[in-house]
């Protein structure tokens, strides 16, 4: 199965990026809560830009595809937290 591009950089980071991205839909599955899932997928897309490799995961483009993915596009949930 080929994983999603996320804009990043190489597979790697599209796979990292992707498993966040699995981690907050399954929150949303579970709690049905969009601004909680968001806040932990970005908190997590922060840590990742800390390794080596990965830093670019905080660009704009990478965020707003997470936020959409995560949130459906919500517009209630705000992108800026």
């Amino acid at each position: 199965m080929k994983n999603p591009t996320y804009g990043m950089f190489t597979p790697e980071g599209n796979y990292m990026v992707a498993r966040i991205v699995d981690a907050g839909k399954k929150l949303v599955a579970e709690d049905g809560d969009t601004l909680n899932a968001w806040q932990f997928a970005y908190r997590e897309l922060e840590k990742l830009s800390y390794a080596e490799g990965f830093e670019e995961c905080t660009d704009t483009d990478v965020r707003e595809q997470v936020y959409g993915a995560v949130t459906n596009n919500d517009m209630n949930v705000p992108f800026y937290i």
